[in-house]
């Protein structure tokens, strides 16, 4: 989907709309050792996934530190995906002549 434009993609948590100026999305796999004893002599280990774990991020304009530990996630637009979430950091700051801007990052189930 080359040449799709980030423009138009809303954020919605906790029943909250962040007026975001961009996002990551991130999702990591996590695998276990599958070896086991049956295995033929100098066979190889055998790594098998277990279960993928991502984590969504993004920067906003707003006046609000988003703090509610955990709730739904909602991303629509070019980019759509819906979930319960959970914060793992969360940071608001300002300074003289700038827009209020935060950045919060969850941990998705």
């Amino acid at each position: 989907m080359a040449g799709v434009a980030a423009m138009g993609v809303t954020l919605t948590y906790n029943s909250q709309t962040l007026t975001i100026t961009s996002f990551n999305v991130n999702d990591t796999i996590d695998t276990a050792d599958g070896s086991h004893l049956g295995q033929p002599v100098g066979d190889r280990r055998q790594y098998v996934p277990t279960f993928v774990q991502r984590e969504i991020s993004c920067d906003y304009i707003s006046t609000t530190l988003v703090t509610t530990q955990s709730a739904a996630l909602s991303i629509a637009g070019p980019v759509s995906f819906s979930g319960n979430a959970t914060i793992t950091s969360s940071t608001i700051g300002g300074s003289v002549g700038d827009l209020i801007k935060g950045s919060v990052t969850w941990r998705v189930a």
